[in-house]
């Protein structure tokens, strides 16, 4: 069995692994993508390493670090500016996050900052190869995130949240002693949708243009999913259509349940935690959240047609 495991948006399991993947270039912007990982008790197997895809170390870096009260921040003196404003932004993400999940750290949580994603690509903290589509990742059982700036600050911010989500989730699931260095044995019973889906909803809030074209294209041309057909896929539409289901769930109920879901989740499974919190089954939220996505942009194609009707799809 692999020893590495990840919630992503990949759709490929390998023993406990679910092995992130690109956004096709052909796809809409925001093509990096947040990767929750749980690195095993021992080291990645060697099949990680694939011919061609080797992970080529170029340079030493000699970390410091910055303590702050939730937090240790290593980076290296070239990027000590940046590394000043993401303590900066990982506490007052922190202070939201603990509020919302109802959670606080007993101590303090490594982030590694890299100064590019070259950088980030060269990481002795994670085996293997890290392709370009990757902009985060999260390790469970050391509970730490590892990340390179990209250029602009509200992408960072982004992928910097959605990774303190995951170090969140994480850090529920070992204090309720779910999870030991032996393995995950019920975090397998947690779908993609749920854990990234809320990552992303905490990290970019009820309304946003780039999920909601998704949403829109996929209500439209009928790939939109069930909530029961969510939990039999593990690929990228996981993260939006999570998000867009976590955003109605914000909506309907308010934010406040997704800490009582998150605590519950593992320990009863997601039907019961959702039944017990919000006392609707899966398949009536779900039943709920088409109907609302549906209500929503299916106006539109009465209104304008289908886009295939006047105009060359450019993302295929």
């Amino acid at each position: 069995m692999t020893s590495t495991t990840s919630s992503s948006s990949g759709g490929t399991r390998r023993g406990w692994r679910w092995k992130a993947r690109p956004l096709s270039r052909a796809g809409p912007r925001r093509a990096v993508l947040p990767l929750a990982l749980l690195i095993g008790a021992v080291g990645a197997a060697p099949g990680h390493a694939q011919f061609g895809r080797n992970k080529v170390q170029y340079r030493a870096f000699d970390f410091e670090v910055i303590k702050t009260e939730h937090f240790d921040l290593h980076f290296y003196p070239e990027e000590r500016d940046a590394a000043l404003d993401a303590a900066r932004m990982a506490e007052r993400s922190y202070a939201r996050l603990a509020r919302v999940l109802r959670h606080e750290f007993r101590e303090r949580k490594p982030i590694i900052v890299y100064a590019s994603h070259a950088h980030f690509q060269q990481t002795n903290a994670l085996p293997g190869f890290i392709d370009e589509g990757t902009g985060g990742v999260t390790e469970m059982l050391k509970n730490r995130v590892i990340l390179p700036f990209t250029g602009s600050y509200r992408e960072f911010d982004h992928v910097l949240t959605h990774e303190l989500v995951h170090a969140f989730q994480f850090d529920v699931i070992f204090r309720n002693g779910l999870l030991t260095e032996a393995g995950p044995p019920r975090l397998g019973r947690i779908p993609l949708w749920f854990m990234e889906g809320m990552a992303e909803y905490l990290a970019i809030g009820r309304i946003d243009p780039h999920t909601a074209s998704w949403v829109r294209d996929a209500t439209l041309k009928g790939y939109i999913r069930s909530i029961e057909e969510m939990n039999r896929r593990d690929d990228y539409l996981s993260y939006r259509f999570g998000q867009s289901l976590w955003a109605y769930i914000g909506a309907t109920w308010g934010d406040e349940v997704i800490g009582i879901l998150l605590q519950k989740a593992p320990r009863v499974g997601v039907e019961r935690a959702f039944v017990s919190t919000l006392g609707v089954s899966l398949d009536e939220l779900s039943g709920d959240w088409l109907t609302s996505v549906r209500t929503t942009h299916l106006p539109e194609l009465a209104r304008h047609g289908m886009p295939d009707d006047f105009a060359e799809s450019l993302t295929g």
